[in-house]
């Protein structure tokens, strides 16, 4: 290996590692910075990441490579700076130059100050941040820095893996700022550990064979390591520094109540609220209201800024993607499919308890992304639930007076009598809900109102009212009995128009679509949906068609109210505590583990098989005395001879004998370069002559020699298997 630097000399430092050695490893390095950037991908969506971190990690890496040998280090920093300064300006701030190029004074001041505030806007945002997020210009910085650090490293000195170091702590904070984040940073660990093992092959292999059997051995090694990684126990999120910075408080959005606004909107059913892109048929929830004051329902929604991800729910259900339009959808509040998980669009804003979503830009013409999570329930699932222990979800309110107002002792009364029988709470719902279908009539033209008297005279006098009537009862009548509740103001999924509406196609969501459910809270399941509102053709007189009600809510209905067991003693505060838990997919990660365990042990065993043996090789061949270079080039051509399958031991046989015994099976080439280790062997160990530096380099060649006859008489499959078996750790 050449001691010089590039062609143009070292002006400083320690001689490098050579010419092609060196590009190699200025390559390499710039794998690893990319890497550790790329590592950001829970945090910034990947798109918006993967030009930043190309950038960031290629182009210092060129600088260094062209500026070695005619500038000194202190020279090539302030270059490097100043091309990270134009690099920015020119792409994340579009600042305008001086001179053409050169950074003027606002892009440097909102480049350095990025990087200052950046962090702390991270901590305090769900991630991932915005597509169009500065806060990028952090993941710029440090993968630039550790680029330059690394290819100077590289390019400067003869370490093996000192030029890794500058990306580790890129990949350290990655992990501290993405735990928040989605997905996860172990695949990313798993491909930064295979290129710092990259680099230390490129810059320790002795020769291009070397280098040529050691990548495809480690390419599987981290595909193995990407793979079983995430199921090892070690793979779950580490702790959040969120849970140190105070974050900010979510911020209510005023607005006129949605159940309000569900008269207006069946007054004038043709008028096109908004359209929506999706082939799924789940209805839409706008609005979720859980607090009432007597009169009216409002929600006590937090909204907090998203750039993406929707906090809250880890299980998702099954993933469905719908594309607004809004056209005349009056209030702050945007639509979407059950549970939102991700969200793209500018200025939207969540409540991270209940999924509700809302805008703070201009509406008309406004379009977003929502990817939802559709929940799935079973009868079975429900039947043995219990009520969650919500106070807040069970408050009936006290009269302005505050007098218990005479409509809750009413309320109470219809509730019992419409679940009598019911031997279970979610049978109490469901009785509830089927109560409600066939005792009033669904009248678009009935008047508004949802306040204790006016659900008392729907109840006792007209019997017709609108979904409103029947979703706010429901509420009331279940809180009455003990059933924690809510409201939620949505739509049905629309109608379609043009070529594959109903399959992807574009809906239009109108006035008449409007519809407002109930949602009851079951402890280790959550809000269960209920469908209290008849159909408009089939209401009052014996008919029972929930009004947009999915076919797994009917089903699941039916089920409940069927069942004919034994009645259920009533749940305490005793077994609240202890609810039986609902499966849900991907919940028990032990079968998982249980196969991590021997997949961790095989990564664990390659590891060894690939790592050990060089390093014992490169500290033969580096021992201090030249005795104990020639004794480890000697062990080395005994381990080298045994991959040929000739069966010596050098404690059993003699130097002379194992030479002879080699020779027959390698042939007369090997005669020579046996014999002179053979000699040198003997004199290393038993002094019977000096050993100086050039019979130790002498020695080494001829293990040279020795190696590249082994190598023609042994297929590389042969070698390959010998050096995965646990004699190569042996030596």
């Amino acid at each position: 290996m050449s001691g010089g630097g590039s062609a143009g000399g070292e002006p400083v430092g320690a001689p490098g590692p050579g010419p092609v050695r060196g590009l190699v490893s200025v390559g390499v390095v710039a794998l690893l910075a990319a890497t550790a950037g790329l590592a950001f991908d829970g945090v910034f969506p990947f798109a918006a990441l993967l030009p930043v971190v190309g950038l960031a990690a290629g182009v210092p890496c060129v600088l260094s490579v062209a500026l070695y040998g005619r500038l000194p280090l202190w020279g090539t920093i302030p270059v490097s700076v100043l091309g990270w300064l134009v690099a920015v300006s020119a792409t994340l701030f579009r600042s305008q130059a001086w001179l053409g190029f050169l950074p003027g004074p606002a892009a440097v001041r909102a480049a350095l100050l990025g990087v200052r505030d950046a962090g702390g806007r991270l901590l305090t945002t769900i991630l991932p941040a915005p597509p169009d997020s500065t806060a990028v210009v952090l993941v710029s910085f440090l993968v630039w820095a550790a680029a330059l650090a690394g290819a100077e490293i590289a390019l400067r000195s003869r370490s093996v893996m000192l030029p890794a170091l500058g990306a580790l702590p890129v990949l350290a904070v990655a992990v501290v700022l993405g735990v928040a984040g989605s997905g996860s940073v172990v695949p990313y660990a798993a491909v930064f550990a295979g290129l710092t093992l990259l680099l230390g092959l490129v810059r320790a292999a002795r020769s291009a064979g070397t280098i040529a059997v050691g990548v495809p051995l480690l390419a599987c090694l981290v595909l193995a390591a990407v793979v079983t990684a995430p199921a090892l126990p070690m793979a779950e999120r580490p702790y959040d520094v969120r849970r140190l910075v105070e974050q900010p408080p979510p911020r209510p959005i005023n607005g006129v109540s949605a159940l309000d606004q569900v008269s207006a909107w069946l007054q004038n059913p043709q008028r096109e609220l908004f359209t929506v892109g999706t082939a799924s048929e789940a209805n839409l929830r706008l609005a979720v209201l859980d607090t009432f004051d007597g009169v009216t329902w409002t929600s006590g929604a937090g909204f907090v800024p998203t750039g993406g991800r929707v906090p809250g729910q880890e299980s998702g259900g099954d993933p469905v993607t719908q594309r607004f339009t809004l056209r005349k959808l009056p209030g702050p509040w945007l639509p979407a499919a059950d549970r939102p998980l991700l969200v793209k669009g500018a200025g939207i804003v969540v409540d991270p308890a209940t999924g509700m979503l809302a805008g703070t830009q201009a509406r008309e013409g406004m379009t977003y992304e929502v990817t939802s999570g559709i929940r799935r329930y079973t009868a079975e699932d429900l039947r043995a639930a219990v009520p969650a222990a919500d106070p807040a979800a069970l408050r009936l309110p006290d009269g302005p007076d505050g007098r218990t107002p005479p409509q809750r002792a009413r309320l109470l009364a219809i509730a019992r009598r419409a679940t009598a029988g019911a031997q279970s709470p979610t049978q109490r719902a469901a009785r509830l809900a089927a109560y409600l279908r066939k005792h009033a009539v669904n009248d678009v033209n009935a008047p508004p109102g949802h306040g204790y008297r006016s659900i008392e005279f729907f109840l006792t006098e007209s019997r017709r009212g609108t979904t409103e009537q029947f979703a706010a009862s429901f509420a009331l009548l279940a809180r009455a009995i003990g059933l924690p509740s809510r409201i939620v103001v949505g739509f049905r999924p629309g109608t379609g128009s043009g070529p594959g509406s109903g399959s992807g196609g574009v809906r239009q969501v109108r006035g008449g679509d409007v519809l407002a459910w109930a949602e009851v809270e079951f402890e280790g399941i959550g809000w269960v949906p209920f469908y209290p509102t008849p159909s408009r053709t089939r209401s009052g007189g014996g008919g029972d068609v929930a009004e947009g009600a999915p076919k797994q809510a009917r089903e699941i209905e039916q089920a409940i109210n069927s069942d004919s067991s034994e009645p259920k003693p009533t749940p305490t505060a005793a077994n609240r505590a202890t609810p039986t838990p609902v499966p849900r997919p991907g919940g028990s990660a032990g079968p998982l583990v249980w196969a991590a365990v021997p997949a961790a042990a095989l990564l664990v065993y390659l590891l060894a098989v690939l790592v050990v043996p060089p390093l014992r090789r490169m500290r033969r061949r580096r021992a201090a005395a030249p005795a104990a270079r020639v004794v480890g080039a000697w062990r080395q051509t005994v381990a080298r001879l045994r991959v040929a399958g000739i069966p010596v031991r050098s404690d059993a046989l003699t130097a002379g004998e194992v030479a002879s015994l080699a020779e027959s099976v390698l042939g007369p080439a090997a005669r020579e370069p046996l014999t002179t280790l053979a000699d040198l062997a003997n004199l290393a160990t038993f002094g019977g002559a000096p050993v100086d530096q050039v019979d130790a380099d002498l020695a080494w060649r001829h293990f040279g020699g020795v190696d590249a006859l082994v190598r023609r008489k042994v297929g590389l499959a042969s070698r390959i298997a010998h050096r995965l078996s646990p004699r190569s750790l042996a030596g």
